[in-house]
């Protein structure tokens, strides 16, 4: 995105495919140096043409406020819950003991640095 400077979104919005656009995504974020909420608008046609608008200050807010309805995921969702669903990323291990039927048995269990944890066997 682009404002006073180049910089990433903060967040990015997959919108739901219309008759003319079936590919539409809305950027938002804030400028580093103005503070100016800025959001931005990618659409392509069936016709392969790319319609790149973008929109700033009290512009931006009127267009994500429009676009509520027809928003079906976000960036920041999927990436949530691709790291709250199992351990993700670099793994250690921990060894738990458990009394079960009288027998003591050890629990393998999987963490990852997310705080995440998934049992791989029992002993």
């Amino acid at each position: 995105m682009q404002h006073c400077c180049k910089f990433k979104a903060d967040d990015i919005y997959f919108l739901a495919d219309t008759e003319i656009y079936p590919v539409r995504k809305l950027s938002i974020g804030f400028c580093p140096i103005c503070g100016k909420p800025v959001a931005e608008l990618f659409q392509i046609r069936f016709d392969d043409a790319v319609e790149k608008t973008s929109y700033s200050g009290i512009e931006a807010n009127e267009i994500v406020a429009k676009n509520q309805d027809s928003i079906l995921y976000s960036a920041r969702e999927c990436n949530y819950r691709r790291f709250k669903s199992k351990p993700f990323g670099w793994k250690y291990g921990v060894n738990k003991a458990a009394i079960v039927k009288g027998k003591e048995c050890i629990r393998q269990y999987a963490y990852d640095f997310y705080g995440n944890k998934e049992m791989i066997k029992q002993i």
